[in-house]
């Protein structure tokens, strides 16, 4: 990495950590100087911060990890449409919670593939993540799970606030954001999940890809991965 890049990572590190730590700041002083209740509501906003904090950790070295192609993956024979059936089972509380639709479409036969379970799990819920947040109540997220011209594809594609075509190209970048008056929710992803989630994707020899008709128009996130 250049001298820039790293100049910048470090930049937005610091953002991601600002908020947080504010809060908390704010919290603990005022809970001492007994401005703040000591109540259950403010003890929750203070462990979502935390939460926060962890999560970013976590995140951070996970995505090191992960461009240093050190995830170590531990390779076996996978349905993929089974793996992607998984990942929308486990996703489908917090989609209700939320009062977004998801389905899935997956072939009947199975879409052998060489990979990792619990990455590609990883993979998948990051994509269901991203999806949830940046779709309101009310809308849906659709997956396609098939194979198609020797490829495991599973496409995940939302109803929520779409991408502007100048963004397209960084979504997949370390700390990307889109405008927050455009998430729907509290946006509180690390910015590190795609990140993650297309570095083990590429570790699988496969490629993960954003299209998107512009804003306000949802957005298709496709992972493809060579069948076995």
């Amino acid at each position: 990495e250049t001298d820039a890049t790293r100049t910048r990572l470090l930049a937005d590190l610091a953002h991601e950590l600002r908020t947080p730590l504010a809060t908390l700041e704010a919290y603990i002083d005022g809970m001492e100087d007994d401005v703040v209740v000591h109540d259950a509501a403010s003890w929750a906003t203070m462990r979502r911060q935390v939460d926060r904090l962890r999560r970013l950790a976590t995140d951070l070295r996970e995505v090191a990890a992960a461009e240093e192609h050190a995830l170590g993956l531990v390779l076996a024979r996978l349905d993929g449409a089974g793996v992607a059936e998984a990942a929308v089972a486990a996703a489908l509380p917090q989609f209700q919670s939320k009062g977004v639709a998801l389905g899935i479409q997956a072939v009947s036969v199975p879409c052998w593939i060489l990979g990792d379970g619990i990455r590609l799990q990883q993979v998948l819920a990051n994509l269901l993540d991203n999806a949830l947040r940046h779709t309101p109540p009310g809308g849906r997220v659709d997956v396609v799970a098939q194979t198609i011209d020797a490829q495991f594809r599973v496409r995940v594609c939302d109803t929520g606030e779409g991408i502007p075509a100048d963004e397209l190209s960084t979504v997949f970048e370390r700390f990307h954001r889109v405008d927050p008056s455009r998430v729907s929710g509290d946006g509180g992803g690390s910015g590190l999940g795609l990140t993650i989630a297309r570095a083990i994707v590429v570790d699988h020899g496969g490629s993960l890809m954003a299209s998107s008709r512009g804003a306000g128009h949802g957005t298709c996130l496709t992972m493809a991965i060579p069948s076995a």
